[in-house]
């Protein structure tokens, strides 16, 4: 029972509904969008990606040119490699996700943003295959091999940017260095880009045509060894950056990543098999200059 407290000359005040809805004033507020914020994550995002393309690019024309090549003149074939349209198309789709999904969440929006990669190859292949659509096909768009792997490409460099882009914009914990996360992030990305260039080493050293056969040069297994050593200490500086980050889902990522990233530089090793024990040696030859292989053989000493 409700009412005036017992001896007071107050008025009662009526029951209150159980129905009732709270006061407007004591709601939460509704989330606003800070223009500004989200300018500023798109542009880490994009600049962490053009970084890692160019990054991956220089690594790769600095493990594949000869001591003897011409820097000059692998400049402008360089630059059309970062300037790609299929860069520029991903761009703009990030741009639209990023300002036109405003009330998403964040993973949300980062995995759209991945999406859009191999999205914006496929829009810059069905523009450039037009002219030829009537005598391909759709087949002969979407079974273009380059496309694809130009694809994957994208969407793991904007994978990666995306990782470096969500650690550079994580909160510092209390007492922990300000630097640990986005070093975990950088680091993470650049192991992943030295596990693309040692795929890229790989195919470079054991692709042929027309059967020639594969000959591995010493030149190859050294840039394998310098790959492979960068690969490492780029993994294993990660773990330690994000265990200083104090991040429970930085250290989770860069182990997992570290793991699998390892693997793959064991599995792309060139020459291949350097790292298991060679083959048993063959028995010594007998008497006859020909190999004893048992009981029985004419070739064994006493038959």
């Amino acid at each position: 029972m409700t009412g005036a407290p017992y001896g007071s000359d107050a008025p009662a005040e009526p029951d209150a509904e159980p129905d009732a809805e709270p006061d407007a004033a004591t709601a939460p507020p509704a989330p606003v969008f800070d223009v500004r914020t989200r300018l500023l994550e798109t542009v880490v995002l994009v600049v962490s990606v053009v970084a890692l393309r160019i990054v991956g690019l220089v690594l790769i024309v600095l493990s594949t040119s000869g001591p003897g090549s011409d820097p000059l003149g692998m400049l402008l074939p360089f630059v059309a490699m970062v300037v790609d349209p299929n860069l520029l198309v991903w761009v703009a789709l990030a741009a639209a996700v990023q300002f036109g999904l405003r009330s998403m969440p964040r993973p949300g929006r980062m995995a759209l943003v991945v999406i859009a990669a191999p999205v914006a190859v496929l829009l810059v292949g069905t523009v450039r295959a037009l002219p030829m659509l009537p005598q391909s096909g759709l087949i002969g768009l979407l079974g273009n091999g380059v496309s694809w792997f130009d694809a994957g490409i994208l969407t793991v460099v904007v994978a990666l940017g995306v990782a470096v882009a969500a650690a550079a914009g994580t909160a510092p914990v209390a007492g922990a260095r300000r630097w640990a996360a986005p070093v975990a992030g950088g680091l993470l990305a650049l192991g992943g880009l030295l596990v693309l260039i040692l795929a890229w080493q790989a195919i470079e050293a054991y692709f042929t045509l027309g059967g020639t056969p594969v000959v591995v040069t010493p030149e190859q297994g050294d840039r394998y060894l310098v790959t492979a050593g960068l690969t490492v200490v780029a993994f294993a500086g990660a773990v330690v950056s994000a265990v200083l980050s104090r991040r429970r889902w930085l250290v989770v990522t860069s182990v997992v990543v570290g793991v699998v990233g390892l693997i793959l530089a064991f599995v792309l090793q060139v020459p291949a098999g350097r790292f298991l024990p060679g083959p048993a040696p063959e028995p010594a030859p007998g008497p006859g200059g020909s190999s004893c292989y048992g009981e029985g053989d004419p070739n064994c000493i006493g038959g």
